[in-house]
């Protein structure tokens, strides 16, 4: 019995404090790449890593509204932490070799590798791999797809879709790849009711 107690009061202190940094996230003026937006998203981090028993489905309504909101607030930092640094990255003559710049890069070898793997399970039964592969959302700086041509997948053709188109246009940048280049690696934005691809 006690130790349902304890396990209650630290999934109730753990929402508190999830909630008093969405608080805190929702005040701030913008969600670029700053001192408190970082200190904020790596509370967030820290608060959340630890497993929890925590049912989501069980919420009351309030807190999940409150975790809706965190989870599009998260999104949307996420896209401009992307967009901070494509902007950076494209600044180099060849941003492939800056890519380690970004603060979570080690994140993306490690799912790089993962998505690897499962791609590898999956075709071991044939001689092939992939010849081509589609990312849709890849945003402003598509890591996963740069990896994966870089490192697994060379002769792989990785289609990177995105609605925003701006979006692809950073991420072209970033790349180091221009149009004009052999390229395992190609962009596309949703415009109108048609896919058009550069």
């Amino acid at each position: 019995m006690e130790s349902l107690q304890v396990q209650v009061q630290e999934e109730s202190i753990l929402i508190e404090k999830v909630c008093q940094i969405y608080e805190q996230l929702s005040k701030l003026e913008t969600l670029k790449p700053s001192k408190d937006v970082d200190n904020l998203f790596t509370q967030l981090v820290h608060a959340c890593i630890p497993h929890s028993s925590i049912n989501i489905a069980t919420l009351p309504p309030n807190i999940q509204e409150i975790r809706s909101k965190l989870i599009r607030l998260c999104g949307e930092a996420e896209g401009l932490l992307e967009a901070h640094f494509s902007t950076i990255l494209g600044s180099f003559k060849n941003p492939l070799h800056h890519l380690n710049i970004f603060p979570y890069y080690s994140n993306y070898l490690k799912l790089g590798r993962l998505e690897y793997d499962i791609l590898n399970k999956h075709y071991s039964t044939t001689t092939e791999i992939p010849k081509r592969v589609a990312f849709i959302g890849s945003g402003p700086l598509p890591f996963t797809s740069i990896v994966l041509a870089s490192y697994h997948l060379k002769d792989t053709t990785f289609h990177n879709y995105d609605i925003d188109s701006m979006a692809n246009f950073m991420a072209l940048s970033s790349s180091g790849f221009s149009p004009s280049h052999t390229c395992p690696i190609e962009w596309c934005s949703h415009t109108s009711d048609k896919m058009v691809c550069d």
